[in-house]
Protein backbone atom coordinates (compact mmCIF):
# COMPACT_ATOMS: atom_id res chain seq x y z
CA UNK A 1 0.00 0.00 0.00
CA UNK A 2 1.28 3.62 -0.83
CA UNK A 3 2.30 5.57 1.64
CA UNK A 4 0.40 9.17 1.65
CA UNK A 5 2.93 11.62 3.09
CA UNK A 6 0.48 14.79 2.98
CA UNK A 7 -2.30 12.85 4.57
CA UNK A 8 0.00 11.95 7.43
CA UNK A 9 1.45 15.54 7.68
CA UNK A 10 -1.93 16.75 8.29
CA UNK A 11 -2.51 14.53 10.68
CA UNK A 12 0.91 15.24 12.51
CA UNK A 13 0.55 18.93 12.63
CA UNK A 14 -2.75 19.07 13.42
CA UNK A 15 -1.38 17.18 16.94
CA UNK A 16 1.28 19.37 17.66
CA UNK A 17 0.63 21.53 20.81
CA UNK A 18 -0.47 25.01 19.41
CA UNK A 19 1.96 25.90 22.88
CA UNK A 20 4.50 24.89 20.65
CA UNK A 21 7.27 27.42 19.17
CA UNK A 22 9.54 25.86 16.60
CA UNK A 23 12.20 28.55 17.33
CA UNK A 24 12.27 28.46 20.87
CA UNK A 25 12.91 24.56 20.62
CA UNK A 26 15.50 24.82 17.87
CA UNK A 27 17.09 27.71 20.18
CA UNK A 28 16.83 25.88 23.66
CA UNK A 29 18.75 22.85 21.62
CA UNK A 30 21.71 25.34 20.22
CA UNK A 31 22.17 27.67 23.44
CA UNK A 32 22.64 24.99 26.24
CA UNK A 33 24.60 22.84 24.14
CA UNK A 34 26.36 25.91 23.18
CA UNK A 35 26.97 27.12 26.84
CA UNK A 36 27.77 23.56 28.06
CA UNK A 37 30.61 23.27 25.36
CA UNK A 38 31.77 26.52 26.15
CA UNK A 39 32.33 25.87 29.82
CA UNK A 40 33.93 22.41 28.70
CA UNK A 41 36.47 23.90 26.49
CA UNK A 42 37.14 26.76 29.79
CA UNK A 43 38.81 23.44 31.11
CA UNK A 44 41.24 23.30 28.97
CA UNK A 45 45.20 24.54 30.80
CA UNK A 46 48.44 23.72 28.81
CA UNK A 47 46.90 20.82 26.64
CA UNK A 48 49.72 18.25 26.24
CA UNK A 49 50.18 16.63 23.08
CA UNK A 50 48.67 13.03 23.59
CA UNK A 51 45.32 14.66 25.21
CA UNK A 52 44.77 15.81 21.42
CA UNK A 53 44.07 12.56 20.73
CA UNK A 54 40.67 12.85 22.97
CA UNK A 55 39.45 14.80 19.91
CA UNK A 56 39.66 11.88 17.09
CA UNK A 57 38.63 9.08 19.74
CA UNK A 58 35.40 11.24 20.33
CA UNK A 59 34.72 11.72 16.83
CA UNK A 60 35.23 7.96 16.05
CA UNK A 61 32.81 7.57 19.71
CA UNK A 62 30.35 9.35 18.80
CA UNK A 63 30.12 8.33 15.15
CA UNK A 64 29.54 4.39 16.03
CA UNK A 65 27.05 5.66 18.44
CA UNK A 66 25.00 7.47 16.25
CA UNK A 67 25.31 4.79 13.35
CA UNK A 68 24.29 2.22 16.14
CA UNK A 69 21.29 4.47 18.14
CA UNK A 70 19.75 4.87 14.65
CA UNK A 71 20.05 1.12 13.02
CA UNK A 72 19.26 -0.41 16.22
CA UNK A 73 16.42 1.76 17.94
CA UNK A 74 15.53 4.14 15.39
CA UNK A 75 14.41 1.39 12.78
CA UNK A 76 13.60 -1.63 15.24
CA UNK A 77 11.44 -1.85 17.80
CA UNK A 78 12.75 -3.10 21.49
CA UNK A 79 11.29 -2.19 24.69
CA UNK A 80 14.36 0.02 25.53
CA UNK A 81 13.93 2.98 23.06
CA UNK A 82 10.59 2.42 22.07
CA UNK A 83 9.73 6.27 22.31
CA UNK A 84 12.95 7.29 19.63
CA UNK A 85 11.18 4.34 17.63
CA UNK A 86 7.73 5.62 17.84
CA UNK A 87 9.21 9.05 16.95
CA UNK A 88 11.87 8.11 14.14
CA UNK A 89 10.30 5.22 12.44
CA UNK A 90 6.75 6.62 12.84
CA UNK A 91 6.80 9.37 12.84
CA UNK A 92 10.00 10.52 10.95
CA UNK A 93 9.77 8.46 8.14
CA UNK A 94 6.39 9.02 7.55
CA UNK A 95 6.50 13.08 7.58
CA UNK A 96 9.65 12.56 5.02
CA UNK A 97 9.65 10.57 2.05
CA UNK A 98 12.47 10.38 -0.16
CA UNK A 99 10.02 12.24 -2.91
CA UNK A 100 9.18 14.93 -0.22
CA UNK A 101 12.42 15.77 1.90
CA UNK A 102 12.21 19.37 2.71
CA UNK A 103 10.36 20.57 5.42
CA UNK A 104 7.10 23.27 4.62
CA UNK A 105 7.20 25.67 7.97
CA UNK A 106 8.98 26.35 11.08
CA UNK A 107 6.23 23.78 13.07
CA UNK A 108 8.08 20.91 10.91
CA UNK A 109 11.02 21.13 13.23
CA UNK A 110 9.06 19.20 15.89
CA UNK A 111 9.52 16.27 13.81
CA UNK A 112 13.46 16.80 12.83
CA UNK A 113 15.19 17.83 15.86
CA UNK A 114 15.67 15.12 19.06
CA UNK A 115 12.83 16.50 21.60
CA UNK A 116 14.26 19.62 23.66
CA UNK A 117 14.81 17.87 27.06
CA UNK A 118 17.29 15.21 25.33
CA UNK A 119 20.15 17.37 25.11
CA UNK A 120 19.51 18.32 29.08
CA UNK A 121 19.72 14.54 29.27
CA UNK A 122 22.61 14.25 27.27
CA UNK A 123 24.52 16.53 28.93
CA UNK A 124 23.65 14.72 32.26
CA UNK A 125 25.05 11.91 30.81
CA UNK A 126 28.67 13.43 30.37
CA UNK A 127 29.07 14.21 33.92
CA UNK A 128 30.20 11.01 35.35
CA UNK A 129 32.20 10.60 32.11
CA UNK A 130 33.93 13.48 32.50
CA UNK A 131 34.62 12.36 36.25
CA UNK A 132 35.71 9.59 35.74
CA UNK A 133 37.99 10.41 32.82
CA UNK A 134 39.20 13.71 34.87
CA UNK A 135 40.65 11.26 36.95
CA UNK A 136 43.84 11.03 34.45
CA UNK A 137 43.44 14.17 32.45
CA UNK A 138 41.07 17.16 33.10
CA UNK A 139 41.75 18.20 29.33
CA UNK A 140 41.01 14.85 27.94
CA UNK A 141 37.96 14.76 29.93
CA UNK A 142 37.14 18.41 28.93
CA UNK A 143 38.32 17.56 25.06
CA UNK A 144 36.40 14.51 24.51
CA UNK A 145 33.49 15.45 26.26
CA UNK A 146 32.91 18.42 23.97
CA UNK A 147 33.64 16.66 21.28
CA UNK A 148 31.01 14.46 21.85
CA UNK A 149 28.90 17.32 22.45
CA UNK A 150 29.58 18.98 19.50
CA UNK A 151 29.05 16.05 17.74
CA UNK A 152 25.21 15.72 18.84
CA UNK A 153 24.86 19.59 18.02
CA UNK A 154 26.24 19.18 14.46
CA UNK A 155 23.86 16.13 14.35
CA UNK A 156 21.03 18.52 15.16
CA UNK A 157 22.38 21.05 12.53
CA UNK A 158 23.19 18.55 9.32
CA UNK A 159 19.65 17.05 10.15
CA UNK A 160 17.98 20.21 9.76
CA UNK A 161 19.96 21.22 6.17
CA UNK A 162 19.25 17.47 4.99
CA UNK A 163 15.68 18.21 4.92
CA UNK A 164 15.85 22.08 3.19
CA UNK A 165 14.83 22.67 0.08
CA UNK A 166 17.73 21.40 -2.43
CA UNK A 167 17.99 24.97 -3.75
CA UNK A 168 18.38 26.50 -0.48
CA UNK A 169 22.07 27.81 0.00
CA UNK A 170 23.14 26.01 2.86
CA UNK A 171 21.84 22.57 1.35
CA UNK A 172 24.12 23.52 -1.97
CA UNK A 173 27.08 23.69 0.35
CA UNK A 174 29.57 20.63 -0.53
CA UNK A 175 29.62 18.46 2.29
CA UNK A 176 25.98 18.68 3.16
CA UNK A 177 24.80 18.42 -0.58
CA UNK A 178 26.40 14.62 -0.54
CA UNK A 179 24.95 14.22 3.02
CA UNK A 180 21.34 15.25 2.33
CA UNK A 181 21.90 12.63 -0.91
CA UNK A 182 23.01 9.65 1.22
CA UNK A 183 19.45 11.12 3.73
CA UNK A 184 17.32 11.44 1.22
CA UNK A 185 18.18 7.60 0.18
CA UNK A 186 17.65 6.72 3.49
CA UNK A 187 14.07 7.99 3.35
CA UNK A 188 13.29 5.29 1.04
CA UNK A 189 10.95 2.82 1.92
CA UNK A 190 13.14 -0.22 0.59
CA UNK A 191 16.20 0.97 1.93
CA UNK A 192 15.48 2.64 5.37
CA UNK A 193 16.19 -0.24 7.49
CA UNK A 194 19.43 -1.23 5.75
CA UNK A 195 21.51 1.89 4.76
CA UNK A 196 22.96 5.12 4.81
CA UNK A 197 22.46 6.00 9.05
CA UNK A 198 25.20 8.02 9.62
CA UNK A 199 23.90 12.03 9.03
CA UNK A 200 27.29 13.78 9.36
CA UNK A 201 29.81 11.46 8.38
CA UNK A 202 29.73 8.06 6.72
CA UNK A 203 32.23 6.27 8.17
CA UNK A 204 29.95 3.13 9.72
CA UNK A 205 27.90 3.35 6.90
CA UNK A 206 31.54 2.40 4.92
CA UNK A 207 33.19 -0.07 7.73
CA UNK A 208 29.47 -1.64 8.15
CA UNK A 209 29.27 -2.56 4.43
CA UNK A 210 25.68 -0.47 4.80
CA UNK A 211 26.80 2.82 2.10
CA UNK A 212 24.45 3.57 -0.59
CA UNK A 213 24.46 5.67 -3.39
CA UNK A 214 23.09 6.93 -6.30
CA UNK A 215 23.11 9.54 -8.28
CA UNK A 216 20.99 12.49 -7.54
CA UNK A 217 17.62 13.62 -9.54
CA UNK A 218 18.62 16.47 -11.76
CA UNK A 219 15.70 17.76 -10.83
CA UNK A 220 15.23 18.20 -7.15
CA UNK A 221 12.26 19.52 -5.39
Amino acid sequence: MAHDTDAFRLRYRAGISRWYNAWLHGGFVLVSGVAVLAWLLSRLDAVRAWEWLAIPLGLVVFNWGEYTAHRTFGHHKHRIGALFYKRHAGDHHSFFADAQMPYEQARDWRVIFFPAWLIVLFCAGLAPLYFVVSQVSVNAAALFCATLLGGYLTYEIFHACEHLPARHPFARLPWIRQMRRLHQLHHRRDLMQARNFNLVFPLMDWLHGTLHWEPEDPHPR
